[in-house]
């Protein structure tokens, strides 16, 4: 009887290792695309765009904007201080030194709530740029382009190159000292609550004081 015959085993074979060989090159050519663009991504974002010395920039550019403002407001605080106690006659008493040592907490803890705000900031221009490396990623393994994923992560890092803290001018940080002549501090600091008269007021809250002596 005529008509075609069926394809020898050894026939059979050779198809599935051509199939296979096929498919395993059709991988290799798909990873190597995904290096060459995982490559791309890794150096856009790496330490010579982002860094230590991006974040301390970033992070030295909101203190540089916040700490004069905090020094000019101490530096008003202490003026007005210091011609309270004299106009009050206590200028050189022992309430004076109690009502500076006040002062210069509430000074301090203004500026440690700065510091962490910047560094808080900080932390989070990290993040956000760690989210977009990741989308950079997941456009890249999407698309399987590196091109097109390389071309979208140098927009993003174009863009988060110049970004700027969020900063505004600070309000009030400093409460003034209400200074009479009718009482001294030192009866007054002894009382138990005295640290109920912390107002929040400073950048994380607290650490204003109102004290009237």
């Amino acid at each position: 009887m005529g008509g075609k015959s069926s394809p020898s085993n050894s026939q059979m074979v050779q198809f599935e290792m051509e199939q296979a060989n096929e498919a395993k090159q059709k991988e290799a050519d798909r990873q190597a695309r995904l290096n060459v663009g995982k490559e791309a991504i890794d150096k856009l974002f790496g330490a010579d765009n982002f860094g230590d010395a991006f974040y301390n920039k970033y992070n030295k550019a909101s203190l540089d904007y916040t700490l004069p403002q905090l020094e000019t407001q101490y530096g008003k605080a202490k003026r007005d201080m210091t011609y309270d106690l004299a106009r009050a006659g206590t200028l050189r008493s022992t309430a004076a030194g109690e009502a500076q040592g006040y002062l210069e907490n509430e000074n301090a803890v203004n500026e440690a709530a700065l510091r962490a705000k910047a560094d808080t900031d900080t932390a989070s221009l990290r993040q956000s740029i760690a989210s977009q490396q990741q989308q950079a990623y997941n456009q890249l393994y999407a698309t399987e382009d590196p091109a097109v994923a390389a071309n979208a992560a140098t927009h993003a890092v174009a863009n988060a190159q110049i970004a700027q803290p969020n900063i505004s001018p600070l309000g009030d940080l400093f409460k003034p000292l209400i200074i009479g002549a009718t009482s001294g501090l030192g009866s007054y600091a002894s009382d138990a609550g005295v640290y109920k008269n912390l107002k929040a007021n400073s950048p994380t809250g607290s650490g204003s004081l109102t004290t009237t002596y």
